[in-house]
């Protein structure tokens, strides 16, 4: 995905090159955090483009950041409270570290800067429960996706909202059927990780849509099969990767430019994988989890072999990863979330 390339860059500016990760010979559990059952579980990670510290969002409406070097929640941005909406998603600003956006079920996109708690803007969907956000390569644009089907795009300069591919229903008048937009609600959106006008979807109507910001129609093919429940997409070179909620077949490669099935990538299950998250973790091996086993996996592209996992006491919801692959971060529905690392 975009992200993966700006943080290399971030890092690159600061005279930091990533080392490529070895074959990875296991996963061992960094540290774990007790959470307050009143939280919800977690449904949103995200690491900074530095890896310094780890964003975290929770099901009754709460974000913290911690930071990586101490283990210490060092900033609460939202606090968690009975009734409150889940945050779905949180994301860092691709080119103003200090920023994070969160989107949530109330329809909300937060803007926080993160060092002062200020809450600097709050942005309405109007009947919205969004559940995706994404920033392009760039950093000019950011797309939201939800339950009302529509695909929203913003500039980040002044946050306002520039266009807008409406979803599609059966009253819809419909040209072209593979280029009609969402059916069902989207749960993950990746911006390409080279070309900053491009980004896919992914939801319930089993399509993963390749769309075009600079495009009138938005959608300019789909790939059909893949059933996304969850922050489940990733982009890496021409590949792109699903996590789908189905017992079989639910990790699996498609070829960006063709759409074809490319890999099928074997996710360690005795019953079924049901998974709502997966990712890269770099260009040898991706890391999924969800509520079939409530385990997170990383797995080996190549081979299919299992390099290790962590299990949770309930569904895994929430996966990212940084410094190729040395750092993992894995949340769900229990009350703790996770750092793990793999190692080489």
């Amino acid at each position: 995905m975009a992200r993966r390339v700006l943080e290399a860059e971030l890092l690159a500016s600061q005279g930091i090159n990533q080392v490529p990760l070895g074959p990875g010979k296991s996963v061992e559990i960094v540290k774990e955090f007790k959470l307050h059952k009143t939280y919800n579980g977690v449904f949103s990670l995200q690491f900074n483009y530095s890896g310094e510290m780890l964003a975290v969002a929770y099901g009754a409406g709460g974000i913290q950041i911690y930071e990586m070097s101490s283990g210490n929640m060092i900033q609460e941005l939202r606090s968690c409270r009975q009734g409150g909406y889940a945050v779905m998603v949180v994301r860092f600003h691709p080119k103003d570290p200090n920023i994070l956006y969160a989107a949530t079920t109330e329809g909300h996109i937060y803007i926080f800067n993160i060092t002062t708690g200020e809450l600097l803007q709050t942005i309405e969907e109007v009947g919205n429960e969004i559940n995706s956000l994404d920033f392009s390569l760039d950093g000019y644009n950011f797309v939201t996706g939800g339950k009302d089907l529509a695909i929203r795009v913003y500039e980040t300069k002044t946050n306002k909202l520039v266009k807008v591919f409406e979803g599609h229903s059966n009253r819809s008048f419909v040209l072209d059927k593979d280029k009609v937009g969402n059916r069902m609600r989207v749960f993950s959106i990746k911006f390409h990780p080279n070309n900053q006008y491009i980004f896919v979807t992914g939801g319930w109507d089993n399509h993963i849509k390749i769309w075009d910001i600079r495009d009138n129609d938005g959608v300019k093919r789909n790939i059909t099969g893949p059933h996304i429940c969850g922050d489940a997409i990733d982009i890496m070179d021409n590949s792109i990767l699903t996590g789908q909620w189905t017992a079989l077949h639910a990790l699996q490669e498609f070829n960006y430019t063709t759409g074809a099935l490319t890999r099928e990538i074997k996710f360690p299950n005795t019953d079924g994988a049901f998974l709502y998250a997966a990712l890269y973790c770099n260009s040898s091996c991706v890391f999924a989890g969800g509520s079939g086993t409530n385990r997170a996996e990383v797995i080996e592209l190549a081979t299919n072999r299992h390099i290790g996992g962590y299990l949770m006491p309930g569904p895994v919801q929430a996966l990212d990863s940084t410094n190729q692959g040395r750092l993992l971060a894995v949340g769900g529905a229990a009350p703790l979330f996770a750092l793990l690392s793999i190692k080489d």
